[in-house]
């Protein structure tokens, strides 16, 4: 059992669509984009999408620039990229696209430090490990972070392809070092 606490966010749930049973352990951290503006509130109107009849799945966390919220409870399993047991999902309040330049501008750049704070605390919480795992490696049953795209490949139980381009080594990077971080300051 790890020392380390489950974040949490405010919870904005709870989301119309998730599966009964235990989501635990934890074997992959999921980043997807939520296909909508990187800004202010994107997060709530994600959050309140996903409690409406309308919405086909669901996530366990939505950041965007300035808040991160909670819609579905670790322990439950959202719909988020099947086969969604055993996984967390995190969108991402991104437009995807396959142009990196997005990922420059002050919007996006909160959006990156905050999930990847996120998904540090979530790795610690669950001794995740806090490397990138490719569609390869999550057939072979790799544990750690991933993206939408990848468990696509992996599984073939969806097609899609988000986050589209985004800056992965500065992302994994940017995991590990708040994982430092967050061992250091347990240890005082």
């Amino acid at each position: 059992m790890s020392k380390f606490s489950a974040p949490a966010p405010r919870y904005a749930g709870p989301a119309r669509h998730s599966t009964a049973g235990s989501n635990k352990p934890i074997n992959r951290i999921v980043l997807h984009s939520t296909v909508s503006p990187c800004r202010s509130g994107q997060a709530q109107k994600t959050a309140d999408y996903f409690k409406s009849s309308s919405a086909g799945g669901s996530a366990h966390y939505v950041v965007d620039p300035y808040e991160t919220v909670q819609c579905v409870f670790d322990g439950v399993i959202a719909w988020h990229a099947p086969p969604n047991a055993h996984s967390l999902g995190i969108e991402m309040c991104d437009m995807p696209d396959m142009r990196m330049g997005r990922w420059k501008d002050a919007e996006h750049r909160l959006m990156f430090r905050r999930a990847a704070e996120l998904v540090a605390e979530l790795c610690l919480a669950y001794d995740v490990p806090p490397w990138y795992v490719s569609a390869r490696g999550l057939a072979r049953g790799k544990r750690g972070v991933t993206t939408h795209a990848q468990v696509s490949q992996a599984f073939r139980q969806s097609t899609h392809w988000d986050p589209g381009a985004w800056p992965r080594l500065s992302f994994m990077r940017a995991v590990r070092a708040n994982v430092r971080r967050l061992k250091k300051e347990q240890a005082k």
